[in-house]
């Protein structure tokens, strides 16, 4: 008894398709180590200034707070940077320290000190100095919302850039939400608070995250882990229908077609 005629296969243009995906990042590692310690004591720095005003220790209150006239017309220019540590009250200490130290975390652990502590505070006092400038001289200024702010527009730029294992839109949604999160004022307009210290601080941190990620973006793409992916749908559902009986040619080609649309029919024979 003669057998049963087999299907054949003929050679196939594979249109398979490779891809490669990030799996791990700079920002999918862990943070320094020595991050907690660092920034626990920037922060201890920052309360220890705060307490040194709030009680007027050593005399020396009044040499911290800052307004136009005694930075530019008396050229106490260190005051630019002492009113960063000068507080209202202790709310005023408690919420700008618990970003202060969350975001610390962040930028020291994962870009080092150059960022953070040092760039924070310079470009805080920078943040002083252009809010001073466009105010009246009379008008005092303490607090380090300058540098909060600095510090939250630098990471956010950061993280957008540097998270690439998830999609732009991913991206964006988590950015933009952890913006309006933390910065949104959650309060009505209120005159005692500097909103041009933040907005100011903020720009200013969305430029130095820009210029530092560009800056070392090479270094940090190398610490990426890729997988490459292989598509090869193609092949394995024509082999489906190439490797099946007479009785089931019908429901695998069907089957087939649905898989992948540019599969043609002449790439199979089967005899009859």
């Amino acid at each position: 008894m003669a057998s049963e005629p087999q299907p054949q296969k003929l050679p196939l243009n594979s249109n398979s398709i490779s891809y490669q995906v990030v799996r791990e990042t700079w920002l999918t590692n862990k943070p320094d180590s020595f991050s907690s310690t660092a920034v626990g004591l920037a922060t201890l720095l920052l309360s220890t200034g705060a307490v040194i005003y709030f009680w007027d220790l050593a005399g020396w209150a009044h040499l911290m707070p800052a307004s136009g006239e005694q930075v530019f017309e008396h050229r106490e220019y260190w005051r630019l940077w002492t009113t960063l540590f000068a507080h209202a009250d202790l709310a005023h200490l408690l919420s700008n320290g618990f970003l202060f130290y969350i975001l610390g975390f962040f930028l020291y652990g994962y870009f080092g000190s150059a960022l953070f502590p040092l760039a924070a505070f310079f470009w805080g006092g920078v943040t002083n100095y252009i809010v001073l400038k466009t105010s009246d001289p009379q008008m005092g200024l303490i607090g380090a919302s300058g540098v909060v702010y600095w510090m939250g527009g630098a990471w956010l730029v950061l993280y957008y850039f540097l998270s690439r294992q998830k999609n732009q839109v991913q991206r964006w949604l988590r950015t933009l939400g952890v913006a309006l999160l933390i910065f949104m004022p959650s309060e009505t307009f209120d005159p005692q608070i500097s909103y041009r210290t933040h907005a100011i601080g903020f720009a200013l941190g969305l430029a130095a995250g820009f210029w530092h990620y560009f800056r070392n973006r090479k270094r940090y793409h190398s610490a990426e882990r890729r997988e490459l992916i292989e598509d090869h749908e193609d092949e394995l559902a024509v082999e489906e229908v190439a490797n099946a009986g007479h009785d089931d040619i019908s429901t695998a080609a069907k089957c087939c077609v649905e898989q992948n649309s540019r599969l043609v029919v002449q790439q199979l024979v089967v005899p009859l």
